[in-house]
């Protein structure tokens, strides 16, 4: 047990929430994209806020004084992600809703952030797509391709080496392509096509 006072001064309140605040929407995003479910990702949002106040009252880092910014970014996205996979580790087996109700709970800025390297026509076979993806895969791209964070930084998160995440990410895109495009030829019969994704 070491004893550093000065480099375990706590983090005021104000700088506390600044950091909450500065990372409450991208994490509500991450969180919902996991749990496909509003209301759940709001209370793993608050769960994860809670840990990350206890860890503050104790003076632990990385919520310090001089705490990085950049690790309490990494810390409150690593609970998040294992809060989320506690709570669909639980519910496996139960159907909670079906894919139209989830859809039409679908947040707005989901849409307008999740850009793919193609264009997605369906949001609601994109939405088909990520369900049968395994939730570290939609973790993955999530934080990739929503959050912007590198294979290293996503590593640090996921608790796996940068080699391993970038594998995993392109893994994980060429299983989306191939299931978007099944879920795609399956509207095709009600919907007619102009293009097919690259």
């Amino acid at each position: 047990m070491s004893s550093g006072s000065g480099s375990k001064a706590a983090i005021s309140p104000a700088e506390f929430t600044d950091v909450l605040d500065q990372h409450q929407e991208a994490l509500y995003r991450f969180l919902w994209g996991l749990v496909s479910d509003v209301e759940q990702a709001r209370d793993l949002l608050q769960d994860t806020f809670h840990d990350a106040w206890c860890l503050a009252r104790r003076s632990e880092p990385p919520f310090l004084a001089n705490g990085s910014r950049d690790e309490m970014r990494y810390w409150l996205f690593r609970v998040a992600y294992h809060r989320a996979i506690s709570t669909l580790r639980r519910r496996r087996l139960i159907r909670w809703e079906s894919l139209e109700a989830s859809h039409e709970r679908e947040p707005e800025m989901f849409s307008a952030a999740l850009t793919f390297e193609y264009d997605v026509a369906e949001r609601e076979a994109l939405r088909a797509a990520l369900e049968r993806l395994a939730p570290q895969d939609v973790a993955c791209l999530f934080l990739r391709l929503v959050q912007g964070f590198t294979p290293a930084e996503i590593g640090q998160i996921l608790g796996a080496s940068s080699g391993q995440i970038s594998k995993r990410l392109a893994r994980a895109k060429q299983r989306l392509r191939s299931i978007y495009l099944a879920q795609e030829g399956q509207l095709n019969h009600t919907t007619p096509q102009k293009g097919a994704p690259l």
